[in-house]
């Protein structure tokens, strides 16, 4: 894993333990090509990209795509075709077998895409409870098996009496299985 502070972060990043976790949950091999859908500052495009043989990194945001781009060229990244635009415009014209949603704009939309092409494992990340219960009931309305994980990480600070932890915000892991 590469430690936040290497990244660069013009935007959020997905924390450390978080793409841990959630790369655990992918289940990566060489051989699969995924899509990182809101990839954001690429802390999950560049691990994913590490360990498959293709990635497809989309973002409707362009000051998220021009951070991602940095952090592939810093990190030696050249599996990975990053993609500007809306996700829900983007997905039927590639093929991949897993997807990673990083992002929840338009969700109902990338989640219908998602089932019609039989995309048999995702992985996805949330911060809003509303919007986890959505996407869980999506994923279930198109016969995905899921599991969810909720994670409440602290990193430890030294502070003159020894070390104190700092809590950093729950994040749910969704995995959605065909």
């Amino acid at each position: 894993m590469i430690p936040d502070e290497e990244f660069i972060k013009e935007v959020p990043l997905t924390k450390e333990e978080i793409r841990a976790i959630s790369l655990y949950k992918l289940n990566l091999s060489k051989d699969d090509v995924v899509v990182d859908i809101g990839s954001g500052a690429g802390g999950m495009s560049v691990e994913i990209a590490k360990r498959v043989k293709k990635l497809y990194a989309i973002d409707c945001d362009k000051k998220a795509i021009e951070n991602l781009k940095k952090n592939l060229t810093k990190f030696n990244i050249k599996n990975c075709e990053v993609i500007e635009g809306r996700a829900e415009e983007i997905l039927n014209n590639i093929e991949f077998n897993k997807a990673f949603i990083g992002g929840t704009k338009n969700i109902e939309e990338i989640v219908k895409i998602l089932a019609k092409k039989r995309v048999k494992h995702v992985v996805a990340n949330t911060i809003v409870l509303e919007n986890t219960v959505k996407m869980i009931k999506l994923f279930e309305s198109y016969n995905y098996k899921i599991d969810v994980v909720l994670t409440n990480i602290a990193k430890g600070k030294k502070v003159r009496s020894g070390y104190m932890f700092l809590s950093r915000n729950p994040i749910y892991i969704i995995t959605a299985l065909l």
